[in-house]
């Protein structure tokens, strides 16, 4: 009876009532693992108020992201859409079309309140997400930011920001309220006050990151409406910290990085499940749009991928695609994609996969070899959602200015001009990622050298990469962009002049090319490689002054005219 009035409540601004007094708050926690959570069993205790939620509500051991990138994870929990259908499969490279059929957007049309305050420019704006938000609060890009690698800013800046949205609001209509936190992502670097307190970093910064989110709960009740809102928090995908030789995330598809803490608190009014349940129901990323979509009585999100348990559990056969074309796009390894269920999780590339995740939660045991038959019914289930309409993304333009900061975070990826990716089920020649385990481990080393001020010592790193693999396009601009550095400018056309060669047409790695051919003393021949990077980045204003000094050198001034007024305003 309680839940029959529930939805009748939350329904009846539809119907030309009073407006529904059921709040939807998302909470999400960026790169953060289940179990840095006490509440998942760390023996610290880093997430008191994450905890009280989960006491308070139901905590989903079995749930999964679609992909260990936050753009992509993000747009599959507005959308309901798997990274197939939705096309957003990197970082800084896609942008959702208007097309698209957010939550926030069902949300507005019914008369909500509509905020979104996320913490780095990976969610920036740019990319189509703020479909449907009236606010949508974004960290500049150029005002003082707390670190130096991208635009970002920390949980206690963004609470403050969605408290003040709080306290502007008139109240006489509900709200929908994101709420998007950042800290846990590498390089970890916790407020003073939790350096030390707990095992690591990153545990220091997941316990301030809580503590920040016990304002935002402690106002939410202050003001009356806690007990009217419905609440998600879950993470955007984990981290990992070694294992299979991976480090941070975004490459492999195991389960530090893909398995991911899930809460869900319902208004005190209507609770549809038991508090403090812990369920080992299969949910996803996928599975908040529909969810928020029935907990609030909005119009529901028609044709997508996830599955709504606002008002019943999940089926227990159902299934969850997940995928990473990162290591496709950065490193010209095979892509990943795969399915999992209850029964166990399935990875395609050139080298497939198969684990039983519950029995075996390192996934140590490969049961491909011996098992192949079983991988079918996943490959199947793959193969019907690729069939599924998919929303036609636009790629958000080669080396804007926001993806230049999103680099500058740490995310080698596609970025510039993506080529169409191949099918989540095509044969692949390319290394697996798991082969190329050893080049996680390398980076590292070579990132750790650089910051040591021995760029030779990192140049020999990727000069031993390569030596395994070719064609590791990633290695391959690290070794030319380390080799310009050292005065090394011949080495730096060779290796370059083959990333070029190989890779899918990028502006940055012909601008390089350029840069060591004019070091290396062939001025003429930079001018068309620099005339393409202009050409395949839009006209970036820094490639242009790049190329006109070069035209300045040889006395060809005039031919900048031309080239100028193809690109009149170029991209900063």
């Amino acid at each position: 009876m309680k839940l029959a009035l529930f939805l009748c409540l939350a329904t009846c601004a539809a119907c030309g009532g009073e407006p529904a007094r059921v709040n939807g708050l998302l909470i999400t926690i960026d790169t953060t693992r289940a179990d840095a959570l006490s509440c998942y069993g760390n023996p610290e205790r880093t997430t008191p108020h994450l905890d009280a939620l989960a006491a308070d509500g139901v905590l989903f051991s079995g749930a999964h992201t679609v992909m260990a990138l936050t753009q992509p994870a993000h747009t599959s929990m507005l959308t309901g859409l798997t990274p197939l259908r939705h096309g957003i499969r990197d970082n800084g490279v896609f942008m959702l079309p208007a097309e698209a059929v957010s939550v926030a957007e069902r949300a507005r049309d019914a008369g909500y309140d509509t905020g979104a305050f996320v913490s780095s420019v990976v969610l920036d704006d740019d990319f189509g997400l703020e479909q449907g938000f009236d606010t949508y609060s974004v960290p500049s890009r150029r005002g003082d930011v707390e670190r130096a690698h991208g635009a970002e800013r920390p949980a206690a800046q963004t609470i403050d920001a969605a408290l003040d949205w709080l306290a502007a609001r008139d109240g006489t209509r509900p709200f929908f309220l994101w709420v998007h936190l950042y800290d846990p992502h590498h390089p970890y670097a916790p407020p003073p006050e939790f350096a030390g307190r707990f095992a690591s970093p990153y545990l220091d910064e997941v316990a301030a990151m809580d503590a920040e989110l016990g304002r935002l709960f402690a106002e939410l009740a202050t003001r009356g409406l806690w007990d009217e809102t419905f609440v998600l928090a879950l993470a955007d995908h984990g981290e990992a910290f070694g294992e299979h030789g991976e480090v941070t995330h975004g490459t492999f598809v195991y389960r530090p990085t893909l398995q991911i803490p899930f809460l869900a608190r319902w208004p005190a009014a209507t609770p549809a499940r038991r508090a403090g349940e812990r369920s080992d129901e299969i949910v996803g990323a996928v599975d908040v749009a529909p969810t928020l979509a029935e907990a609030l009585g909005l119009a529901p999100l028609e044709g997508i991928d996830g599955l709504s348990f606002a008002t019943r559990p999940l089926p227990p056969e159902r299934g969850l695609y997940f995928e990473s074309y990162y290591g496709w796009f950065a490193c010209n390894f095979s892509p990943l994609a795969g399915w999992l269920d209850a029964r166990g999780k399935y990875i395609h590339s050139s080298e497939p996969e198969l684990y039983d995740w519950r029995a075996d939660p390192g996934e140590e045991r490969d049961l491909a070899p011996k098992d192949a038959e079983r991988a079918a019914p996943y490959r199947d289930a793959i193969a019907r959602l690729a069939e599924a309409p998919a929303l036609a993304s636009a790629s958000l333009g080669t080396d804007s200015e926001v993806l230049a900061e999103i680099q500058d975070l740490g995310y080698a990826g596609g970025g510039e001009g993506a080529t169409e990716l191949p099918h989540p089920l095509a044969p692949s020649t390319l290394p697996s990622p798991r082969s190329q385990a050893f080049f996680f481990s390398a980076q590292a080393r070579a990132q750790a050298l650089l910051g040591a001020g021995d760029a030779a010592g990192a140049a020999r790193v990727y000069e031993e990469v390569l030596a395994g693999y070719a064609d590791n396009f990633h290695a391959l601009e690290e070794l030319g962009t380390l080799y310009l550095q050292l005065d090394r400018p011949a080495d730096a056309v060779r290796v370059l002049e083959r990333l070029v060669q190989r890779a899918a047409p990028r502006g940055r790695p012909h601008q390089k090319l350029g840069l060591a051919l004019v070091a290396a003393g062939q001025p003429e021949k930079a001018v068309p490689v620099l005339v393409r990077a202009i050409e395949l980045t839009g006209g970036r204003a820094r490639y242009l002054d790049n190329l006109r000094e070069v035209l300045r050198q040889l006395g060809r001034e005039d031919e900048m005219a031309a080239i100028e007024a193809r690109f009149p305003r170029g991209k900063k």
